[in-house]
């Protein structure tokens, strides 16, 4: 053990300083390991998230905030970020800034796993169609509806043809809406 000096420390400070008593000796720092980066300063659980948590995302402008809210208020949820991302078609450098933001608790039963090529409920054949495997009287009120008028999301779908929650958690990543048939104009909703 090394022996201390004999006098307090007060004094030894005041002849360090006027030269009287050398200095200690003060080991060179040591470089630290590079920092892991710092976590999100806020999250949203995706399937309880509101309007204004949404719009707190990079690029997620008011039509991606009401899509979602409107998805959420029709009971629809998410299972993990790759089914929001797909549904929004989020190019990865935007979806790599939402991540750490996003918190996925599923609030409920299993979601269902999607098929590989998603169906574009706008064209697509009644035959093509038979793969979602819906009910006949489902499928003519889909037909019926998509003469009329496009489908432009799902929100639009589920409202439209007034689908249970779970039905529409089960299209994420099996259907798409690409090219929308022109319709007569129909009175906006109420």
């Amino acid at each position: 053990m090394p022996q201390r000096h004999w006098l307090d420390p007060l004094a030894r400070q005041v002849l360090q300083a006027t030269g009287q008593l050398p200095r200690p000796v003060v080991a060179a720092p040591q470089p630290t390991a590079p920092q892991p980066p710092a976590p999100p300063s806020w999250t949203m659980d995706v399937n309880r998230a509101s309007r204004d948590q949404w719009v707190q995302l990079p690029g997620c402008g008011s039509d991606r905030a009401d899509l979602l809210v409107r998805l959420q208020q029709g009971g629809v949820q998410f299972s993990c970020a790759d089914d929001l991302f797909r549904l929004l078609e989020l190019p990865a450098d935007l979806a790599a800034l939402w991540h750490p933001h996003l918190i996925f608790h599923w609030h409920g039963d299993a979601p269902l796993q999607p098929v590989e090529t998603p169906v574009d409920l706008n064209t697509a054949a009644t035959a093509e169609l038979q793969r979602l495997q819906w009910p006949d009287d489902r499928v003519q009120r889909l037909l019926q509806e998509r003469r009329r008028q496009g489908f432009q999301d799902l929100a639009d779908l589920q409202e439209r043809l007034c689908l249970p929650a779970s039905t529409v958690e089960s299209l994420i990543g099996r259907v798409c809406f690409g090219q929308r048939r022109a319709g007569p104009s129909l009175p906006p909703r109420t």
